[in-house]
């Protein structure tokens, strides 16, 4: 059970950044026509997405951008998701130029689109962090005794996994434990 939760929440993610590429794209057609896309934009919008949504998944699995939970998003997250973004966007007018695809893109769709797409995927994330911190960190919270543990392992972990469920504890932090992931190793000093 657990380990298919972990699976799942990388599939999420990218379905997520998969819908998060077609709305920003959309949306920066609407905004180019003040949200009245001719019919002939509309087929090559269409056209387009078939070509543009795979291309720009493509990178942010090149990036890695499902390997870590957007409870603990940083800094480094929101780096990876601009070089991404950054690049996919460079290729993307690349490929329309050089293959001459029948269907026309506005600039100013070329332009915004990576803009909305880095603003839905960074701020998805920021805002999914906040959540789950400010529901840690609620009043609710406050009146529960604060503890930090420190050790290693299965046994720490474990012992988060209980304390989070008491209604007198609440893990504020985990000293000296380092996790492991398949590509890294990463310290936790927080909830």
């Amino acid at each position: 059970m657990v380990a298919s939760k972990f699976q799942l929440r990388p599939l999420i993610a990218f379905i997520h950044d998969f819908l998060a590429i077609i709305i920003a794209w959309w949306l920066a057609y609407l905004f180019r026509f003040n949200f009245e896309i001719p019919s002939h934009f509309q087929a090559s919008l269409v056209e387009n997405l078939l070509w543009i949504v795979p291309l720009q998944a493509s990178f942010f699995y090149l990036f890695r951008l499902y390997r870590g939970i957007w409870r603990y998003a940083s800094i480094p997250d929101l780096k990876r998701i601009f070089w991404a973004v950054t690049l996919s966007a460079v290729v993307v007018p690349f490929v329309l130029f050089m293959l001459k695809l029948p269907g026309v893109v506005p600039r100013a769709v070329i332009v915004l689109a990576p803009l909305l797409l880095m603003l839905i995927m960074g701020g998805s994330r920021v805002l999914y962090r906040s959540w789950k911190e400010q529901r840690l960190y609620s009043f609710k919270n406050s009146e529960r005794n604060t503890v930090i543990i420190l050790g290693t392992g299965s046994m720490a972990v474990n012992l988060v996994k209980e304390l989070a469920h008491s209604p007198d504890w609440q893990v504020v932090g985990l000293m000296g434990t380092v996790l492991k992931s398949r590509d890294q190793d990463y310290m936790v000093f927080g909830f």
